[in-house]
């Protein structure tokens, strides 16, 4: 498709089709995923629901997405992609919608659930897979500008909402979003190629071994050892950011750092995974995949580690946001690139989506299991000496995938 759309109709040239699904990603992110936690505190004033009851939402939705993944890998593999990132963004704006209107805690649920499953079909997962059908070979430099556009989601997405609660209230700033959300599923209706469009092959298929013929591509993955490892990686990862995104507030909170100092360590985070993308942009001839695993799982046990020994001091808290936060803006571009590298380049969507599968697992779990710690222990220092020591866990996985790999 990347040759033969060139002289085409412009909205099916590849170039268009990586701008705008990247544009879909920074206001999809930015509003679906990352604002959750604006409307914890106006939600529980107005309806006296406790807030881990609406946390725990979050986590039903971060798992249906989960247990999604395969499933939208597979369908996407089949090329519909178009339908799925377009009926996903719709029902998106739907239950936006709806969460504008809601009065009960189970419903509450219900809409978080359904708010799960589209985001299995809207998100960098879905995405990374589509546009490995439109680029072939050239899927590196592809994945990588679409993670430095969708590294913004935080810095639109949050400030942009937070100025339409404070001035229009939670339920009409919902209604804003949903129409948004709604222009998106235009964008993919228009972009997004559908199944009539033959794929670029990311690289000549192996041939098959005795017997693999009739396998499918999963089938095929499980039996490779890296795969297992990749597993380790990413829900190691996938718990830990989890447990980090929505505790360090509340962390630094404890630890009696002021208010402006903790909402500037938050937003420098995001512009960090921006500086880490444009970085790997410049350098990305020099650097192999597996040099950029190491690179990104040696910073996440340190920064974490960094963490746990009690700084409160503005100087330390800023190195700690910027070694975590350009190590985190690195591990979604690792998670698009290892797949084909490590374990073949055969049906891209559904492998990847197996890979996501625990890690959002692991996300929604994260929240709770840090609460958990955190009134078992008394405090959060244990809770990141334990999340250091998953992050060398997953590091190891990744090692062995690295390693399995070049043995295959």
């Amino acid at each position: 498709m990347a040759k033969d759309a060139a002289g085409g109709a412009w909205r099916k040239r590849p170039s268009t089709i990586l701008w705008m699904l990247s544009l879909g990603q920074l206001v999809t992110w930015g509003i679906v995923y990352y604002t959750f936690p604006l409307f914890v505190v106006p939600m529980t004033e107005e309806l006296g629901w406790s807030r881990s009851a609406m946390f725990g939402a979050l986590s039903a939705g971060l798992l249906t997405a989960g247990l999604c993944s395969i499933a939208v890998g597979a369908w996407i593999d089949r090329g519909h992609g178009r339908l799925l990132m377009t009926g996903g963004s719709l029902l998106a704006a739907l239950f936006l919608f709806l969460w504008s209107r809601v009065e009960s805690l189970p419903v509450f649920y219900v809409l978080w659930i359904g708010l799960g499953a589209c985001q299995a079909v809207t998100l960098y997962e879905p995405a990374f897979a589509v546009i490995t059908r439109v680029y072939g070979p050239r899927y590196k430099q592809a994945i990588l500008l679409m993670t430095f556009l969708g590294g913004l989601a935080s810095t639109f997405g949050i400030p942009f909402t937070q100025f339409l609660v404070e001035r229009i209230g939670w339920r009409p700033a919902l209604d804003v979003l949903a129409v948004i959300v709604l222009g998106v599923a235009l964008m993919h209706w228009l972009f997004v190629p559908g199944p009539e469009v033959e794929p670029v092959p990311i690289a000549a298929a192996k041939p098959p071994a005795d017997g693999a013929a009739t396998r499918s591509p999963l089938a095929l993955a499980i039996r490779v050892p890296a795969f297992w490892g990749l597993v380790v990686a990413f829900a190691g990862y996938g718990l830990a950011f989890s447990a980090m995104s929505f505790h360090l507030i509340p962390l630094l909170d404890d630890r009696g750092v002021p208010t402006g100092v903790v909402m500037a360590i938050i937003a420098l985070i995001g512009p960090m995974q921006v500086v880490g993308r444009v970085l790997l942009m410049v350098g990305q001839r020099h650097i192999t995949t597996i040099q950029l695993g190491a690179l990104i799982y040696f910073a996440f046990p340190l920064a974490m580690g960094f963490l746990a020994t009690g700084i409160t001091d503005v100087y330390p808290l800023i190195l700690f946001a910027v070694v975590y936060g350009v190590a985190n803006g690195l591990v979604t571009i690792l998670r698009g690139m290892a797949v084909p590298e490590f374990i073949g380049p055969e049906g891209y969507g559904v492998v990847s989506g197996a890979l996501t599968m625990p890690t959002n697992v692991m996300r929604a779990a994260g929240p709770v299991l840090a609460s958990l710690a955190w009134g078992a222990f008394g405090g959060y220092t244990p809770v990141l000496w334990g999340l250091a020591g998953i992050m060398l866990v997953a590091a190891i996985g990744f090692a062995a995938a690295a390693f399995l790999s070049k043995r295959a």
